[in-house]
Formats: structure tokens, sequence, C-alpha cells
């Protein structure tokens, strides 16, 4: 059993970093980041089979402290480029990583030996570093989650879920790394304890590198309609006014039944600008625009709910735009505080 919890975690890291670097050729700037972080994760957990078996040498245990206070890092860096709004160059942020490498440095050379020096330094790093890496990657998220509510009408389309399990598993992962790291590694040596830690890592790993190469995210697509947006509005354009066009094309022309409508469409309905037409519904309106045209799809699917014969649920919402039931359900919930077959048992 410790044999297998010293070497779990390494071989679930080595297997997917496998598997990343295989598909490397057609991968994009977000999938290599993760296979760099794979690689280091690998290294990492070597490290640790190396300790744990007795087999430590000077370098490795250097190397694991670069690894350790460089996988958070890696792992925001990562969160960046896939939800950046233009992609990141990755120079700019090396200065990340300058714990890191101090500690490799100092401890390689001999300089932090002394009272378990390069240890001592790693466990005071390694709540900093892990903290700003995790405050970093939340706020790219929520970010861009932001970014595609305003840009799409069914954001539930573009698999926003996964996006914010990586978080969670960030997070979960990080309290297990500070607990494990005050305890100190040698709490562990030899103890059938090291399951515990063992199992949970290669769990939350593989998890993150499951989701990681599954989920592919619309971060180019936001990218390229904000890098070809064009004003075309004048100066003296009121909100008001806007708003006024937007209302009308949206009563006019039913937009908002159209399933892949985005706020760059209806911004060229309204002969405006994309940027223009999502500030004056954030602002007028006071929603995103998925929920501003999700209002819309409810008031227009509560006409059709009362419409004879009745119309089934799963066509009602298909016909208001919802890209599926569960999406209706829930929007239908939200505005008008009643699940649809409530609504329906009260009209009737």
């Amino acid at each position: 059993m410790y044999s297998l919890a010293t070497t779990m975690p390494f071989m679930v890291c080595l297997v997917w970093t496998a598997i990343l670097l295989f598909q490397i050729r057609k991968a994009d700037r977000a999938h290599i980041a993760l296979a760099v972080f794979g690689i280091v994760t690998s290294a990492l957990y070597f490290c640790h089979y190396l300790h744990f078996n007795g087999l430590q040498s000077r370098f490795s245990e250097s190397l694991y402290y670069l690894c350790n206070l460089s996988v958070y890092p890696l792992y925001a860096l990562y969160v960046k480029c896939l939800t950046g709004k233009s992609v990141p160059r990755t120079w700019t942020y090396l200065w990340w990583f300058i714990p890191a490498v101090a500690v490799f440095v100092c401890s390689l050379a001999g300089w932090l030996q002394g009272l378990g020096g390069a240890q001592m330094a790693a466990q005071a790093l390694f709540p900093l570093v892990t903290i700003y890496s995790s405050v970093i990657a939340a706020r790219d998220l929520f970010r861009f989650r932001l970014s595609v509510n305003n840009f799409y009408s069914n954001p539930e389309e573009k698999r926003l879920d996964p996006l914010f399990v990586l978080l969670v598993l960030l997070v979960v992962t990080a309290m297990m790394s500070f607990t494990v790291n005050l305890l100190g590694r040698d709490h562990f040596m030899g103890s059938w304890e090291l399951m515990i830690p063992s199992v949970g890592f290669s769990a939350l790993l593989f998890s993150i590198f499951y989701f990681g190469n599954k989920t592919e995210f619309p971060a180019d697509e936001v990218r390229v309609a904000e890098s070809v947006d064009g004003f075309s509005d004048s100066d003296d354009s009121s909100q008001a006014a806007l708003m006024e066009k937007i209302q009308a094309q949206m009563q006019a022309q039913q937009l908002f039944r159209s399933k892949g409508l985005t706020v760059a469409d209806l911004a060229e309905a309204v002969g405006s600008n994309r940027t223009y037409v999502s500030a004056c519904i954030n602002q007028l309106a006071k929603q995103s625009f998925s929920d501003y045209v999700n209002s819309w799809r409810i008031r227009y699917a509560r006409l059709l709910m009362e419409e004879k014969p009745p119309l089934s649920i799963t066509e009602v919402a298909d016909r208001s735009g919802f890209s599926d039931r569960v999406s209706f359900y829930r929007s239908f919930k939200k505005i008008t505080g009643v699940s649809p077959s409530e609504w329906m048992e009260h009209k009737g």
C-alpha cells in the first residue's frame, strides 16, 4: 500500500502529460500550457517518490522546491491562456516564478541547508504563491464568464460549467496542499497515512487534466469579435435612443428566437457597435446580454403556453430560442419565480 501511495500521483500526472503531448500538434495555447503544467506536476511527484523511498539527492530535493512553488502559477497561467481576451505573452508572467527559482538556486547551492532552511523558505512562500495564483485564476474565470454572458444569448452552449469545476478543483487542491505542507512530508514517511493525500491528490489531478483536456472554450471567438468590432454610432447618439432601437428590433424581428444570437448580431441589426450595445443593455436594463434576451424569450414563452391546444414544454423552449429544456427551466424560474409547470397550473 505504501509503495502504491508513493507512485499513484506521479503515474496519474505522467499518463495525462503523455496524452497532452501526443496531441500537441493540434493543441491551442491553453492546452500547451496545460501540458507544461503536467510536466511540472509529473516532476514534482517523481521527487515525492524519490523522497518517500529514500532515494532523494540534493538535486531532487531542490527540484521538488522548484516544482512545488511553480505548479499553481502555471495553473493560473493556463487559466489566463484559456480565458484571456488577448493571448497572453508568457514572458510577461515570468516574475510569478521568481520565488520558485530563488529557492531552487539557493537550495542547490547549499545556501539554505542549515536548520532546514530550504524547507522553511518553501513552506513560508507556498501559501503566498498559492493564494495569489488562486485569486488571479478566479478573477480571470469570473471576468470571462461576464464576457461570455454579454456576448452569447445561450452561454450554456459554451459549456461554462467545467470552467468553474476547474476553479473548485484548484481551491480544493490548494487547501489539501496547505494541510500537507503544514504537517511536512516527513510526517508521512513509511506510514499508511500517505495513502490519504496520495488518493486525494491523484483524484483531483485526474479531474483537472480530464476537464482541461476535454473542454474547449469560446475565448478565441470572443477575441475575434472584439478585435474586428468597429464603432458606427455618432458621438451624440444617446443610450436611450439606442435602447429604443434594440427594443424595436427585438419586438419586430423577434431576434430572441434565434438560438445562436450574439450581441454582435444585435449590434449589426441596430447599426451599432457590439461593445456599445452590450454596455447599453448592462446600464439601462441592468442585465447581461444573455439575461436580457432570455427575458424576451420568457415573455414569448408565456404567450405560447397560453395557446390551445397546449404545446409541450420542450416545444415551447425550442420555439422561444432556448438551447435546451434545462436552460429554459432555469431562466423561467429565475425570471418568474416559479417553474413552467407551476405557472401553467396557476394559469389553468
